[in-house]
């Protein structure tokens, strides 16, 4: 629980659109960690569960290339935690964003058809 709001880590491995289907079963969205604050907790959640895996959470730039969306439709806003040279969409249709250990728990674009642990959020009583 962080600021009225219940994020639980996924040890199941699926695709974006998957991983966002999950949470919705289970009441809720991808995490959307919008402010630095957020972030470190959902990092410490990623590192309680595990060392080096990626986590989806809820971030995309599907719609337009470069221009990233939360899940819930609303721009990316201010707030950011993008890893070095990231977001380069390296090797096309890196379109969904997760959290990778390359150098340190930072932001990644990748194909969001690969597999990954995912994070959700949901509100406090659902």
């Amino acid at each position: 629980m962080w600021r009225g709001t219940c994020f639980k880590a996924f040890m199941t491995k699926k695709t974006f659109d998957q991983a966002a289907a999950a949470c919705r079963a289970d009441g809720g969205t991808l995490a959307m960690p919008r402010d630095a604050e957020t972030n470190a907790f959902l990092i410490s959640l990623y590192k309680s569960v595990g060392e080096d895996w990626n986590f989806w959470f809820g971030l995309h730039d599907r719609r337009r290339e470069g221009r990233f969306e939360w899940v819930d439709g609303s721009a990316l806003g201010p707030y950011s935690s993008w890893g070095p040279g990231q977001p380069e969409n390296r090797r096309g249709g890196e379109d969904c964003v997760l959290y990778s250990t390359y150098m340190e728990v930072e932001w990644h674009d990748y194909p969001c058809h690969e597999r990954f642990y995912f994070i959700c959020q949901t509100a406090q009583g659902t």
